[in-house]
């Protein structure tokens, strides 16, 4: 059984959520590929220095997280664009609006599902 097609979406506009998707994924793969972590040494560095030092470490951690995070949502969005089920709300089933889907083409679910 084929799955439903989108009612609101062209093929298109389909092809344009994907290439937005790819090159957001290639976006997010090159920072993550800069992304160094920060060497600490312990007998070179001042007491207030270590701590910037940590607390910048702990900035790019939680930078290198989301960014892992927003790929695979965009990987997922991918999948769905092959197999026929992008812009469907993963709770309700129901299409997702094409505003919602301009605004974050890798959501999993509808305004309505998301409040």
């Amino acid at each position: 059984m084929e799955p439903a097609r989108h009612p609101q979406l062209t093929a298109s506009q389909l092809d344009e959520f994907k290439d937005i998707l790819l090159e957001e994924s290639a976006r997010l793969k090159r920072s993550l590929q800069r992304q160094i972590p920060v060497q600490l040494d312990q007998q070179v560095v001042g007491r207030l220095s270590r701590m910037d030092a940590l607390m910048n470490e702990g900035l790019a951690q939680g930078s290198m997280s989301r960014a892992r995070e927003e790929l695979g949502l965009i990987e997922l969005a991918l999948d769905r664009l092959e197999n026929g089920t992008y812009g469907f709300c993963q709770t309700c089933r129901k299409p997702i609006g094409v505003e919602r889907l301009r605004a974050i083409p890798e959501t999993l679910q509808c305004s309505a599902c998301r409040r």
